[in-house]
């Protein structure tokens, strides 16, 4: 399942989806069991041949065309693909096919350069714009072919009732001489890899799913994905789109990897510059204790965007970037699948800019494990950002010039931003995201680093008003109340 988090305005920098895939086949034997025959202990386990057959027939299917997938044979995964699939499910195959085999990647026209005329962060930064590489500057290629670490489908057991396929589409399948029909349980299971293997060091991605099967003799072939039978799609994968290309970059925790679509290739070039030194100011202000890795995508399209992080906001051009993941393992204190997704308008950002967007994405990273779902966003879109920030503005109207201007205009801010006023097509969302900027800074300023982050792990670590309430009094020493009056005068005093 994708799990989303929040957009981040390009002028603010936002937040933190990851993300289920296409076909490949089963790395690996499957566990089987049998009796001992030298035992005389009586067994009472019935064993259904029919079901065991059905599951060995289709397992060796998707292993067969994830082999074809990986191998670039066409021809096999044509034969493995039933004629009544989709035009639509067949090119999504054919899109895997081409990022996941080896191949050499196309020349590609140079990616947009960042505007001169933008404002550093889109109006966060008061750092100066780069100077946009000219015409005759080469760009560096995106990268290589992606080789994952893993990649395959396994079934999965259930006790739940068979979905029946559509009888429309049944009677096709009858017609073409199918004995049998399933739609099968299976989970994904994908490790990303990277330019070179083992790229990333990270846990298999697992994504539940439904595969229709039709059966033809002793072979079964894949009709489609759960929508054939009225199901959810299965969310986009970083290869279900054309172009795919990955680069490795040492940082501290080990290589990351910067994934990337045609016509990224400038964005990609500072990412690449970027990010070891991104994820040092993190670790600077959060400690050691995170993965200090991270995988960024780079994405030249909305529609790419959308997809990749499961989106639903129709109006994403003042946004720069999503985090996004799979799940956190509480056990392990592990984040699995975290992607940090560029969008488009991130394409346009100068390098300073651009900075505090992968600063501000990769605390997310970092505090993951420690990020309650419904959380309150003034601490979790504020921290970040203070992060993000730090070192580029000398002026707090440099870093919160909306603030600044309604705090001049008499509007102080009576309480903690909520919720509401973040959301990405909102025209408060802007005011919204400096305010949770200068809470933290306020605290910083006022307490120090460590009880900012104190009350990050305080506060973001449950959805429950009296434990944050109690979170703040531990973390600072205050309730909310004094917190909130405290803040209200430094915002005073820095727009003298």
């Amino acid at each position: 399942m994708i799990r989303p988090d929040r957009m981040c305005r390009s002028a603010a920098v936002c937040s933190g989806l990851v993300v289920a895939a296409v076909l490949a086949g089963c790395g690996g034997p499957q566990e089987s069991t049998s009796a001992d025959p030298s035992s005389s202990t009586p067994t009472t386990t019935s064993v259904n041949v029919y079901e065991q057959q059905r599951a060995a027939g289709v397992q060796a299917t998707l292993d067969d065309l994830g082999k074809a997938l990986r191998g670039g044979d066409r021809a096999r995964m044509n034969e493995l693909v039933d004629a009544a699939a989709s035009p639509q499910f067949r090119q999504r195959l054919q899109t895997s096919m081409a990022n996941l085999s080896p191949h050499e990647m196309p020349d590609e026209r140079p990616a947009r350069s960042p505007s001169s005329t933008a404002r550093p962060d889109g109006s966060t930064s008061g750092a100066a714009p780069s100077t946009p590489p000219t015409s005759s500057e080469r760009i560096p290629p995106r990268g290589t072919a992606l080789e994952l670490d893993d990649f395959g489908y396994r079934l999965t057991p259930t006790e739940e009732a068979e979905t029946p396929v559509p009888t429309q589409l049944q009677a096709r399948l009858d017609a073409q001489g199918s004995s049998d029909t399933w739609v099968a349980p299976v989970e994904l299971h994908y490790a990303l890899g990277g330019a070179a293997t083992p790229g990333i060091d990270e846990p298999d991605v697992v994504v539940p799913g439904q595969l229709v099967m039709a059966r033809y003799g002793d072979a079964w072939k894949v009709v489609g994905d759960a929508t054939v039978v009225g199901g959810t799609p299965a969310p986009t994968q970083l290869w279900d789109l054309p172009g795919l290309a990955a680069d490795d970059v040492s940082t501290a925790g080990g290589t990351s990897v910067i994934a990337s679509y045609p016509d990224t290739a400038a964005v990609v070039a500072r990412a690449r510059r970027l990010l070891p030194g991104s994820i040092a100011a993190v670790t600077e202000f959060w400690g050691a204790d995170w993965p200090r890795r991270a995988v960024v995508v780079a994405t030249d399209t909305p529609a790419e965007f959308r997809g990749l992080a499961q989106s639903s906001a129709t109006d994403i051009t003042g946004a720069a970037a999503a985090t996004v993941y799979s799940r956190v393992d509480t056990d392990d204190r592990t984040a699995i699948g975290q992607r940090v997704i560029l969008t488009p308008s991130a394409g346009e950002l100068p390098e300073p800019a651009l900075g505090v967007v992968l600063r501000h994405e990769l605390t997310h990273v970092a505090a993951r494990v420690v990020t309650a779902p419904g959380a309150p966003l003034w601490i979790t879109e504020g921290v970040p950002e203070y992060v993000g920030r730090k070192g580029t503005y000398t002026r707090f109207e440099d870093a919160a010039p909306d603030l600044a201007m309604q705090i001049r205009a008499g509007e102080l801010p009576t309480g903690l931003p909520a919720d509401g006023d973040f959301a990405v097509d909102a025209d408060r969302s802007m005011v919204a995201y400096q305010s949770a900027w200068s809470v933290a800074a306020y605290v910083a300023d006022r307490y120090g680093e460590d009880d900012l982050k104190k009350l990050y792990t305080g506060v973001a670590g449950t959805d429950d008003p009296r434990r944050q309430d109690a979170a703040i009094k531990d973390a600072l020493g205050v309730p909310r109340a004094e917190l909130v009056a405290g803040w209200r005068r430094w915002l005073t005093d820095q727009v003298r």
